[in-house]
């Protein structure tokens, strides 16, 4: 007989460790990436984003993550940064 709870069981045990898994794939993918020295960058006209993480991603590593990392490192939603404006990049 197949009562309801073991079919329950069957169904949660999966998934839970589904998202352990993911839980931790995704804190293993942001290990040491804040672990990187870090400056303070005054933002110049014609500064972007993408162009300042260039400049400080090794070679053959993804921009992205780089990009992902200084919007962490000052809590930017965007993209959009300004002259003037101060933030921290990682140290170059």
């Amino acid at each position: 007989m197949n009562s309801p709870s073991i079919r329950l069981r069957a169904l949660v045990l999966p998934l839970a460790l589904a998202l352990v898994f993911l839980l931790l794939l995704a804190q293993r993918s942001d290990a040491g990436a804040t672990a990187r020295p870090t400056e303070p960058y005054r933002v110049t006209s014609g500064d972007t984003l993408w162009d300042l993480a260039d400049d400080r991603t090794e070679a053959g590593d993804d921009v992205r993550s780089t990009v992902r990392l200084i919007q962490r490192l000052n809590d930017l939603n965007g993209g959009l940064i300004v002259p003037g404006q101060t933030i921290i990049l990682p140290a170059a």
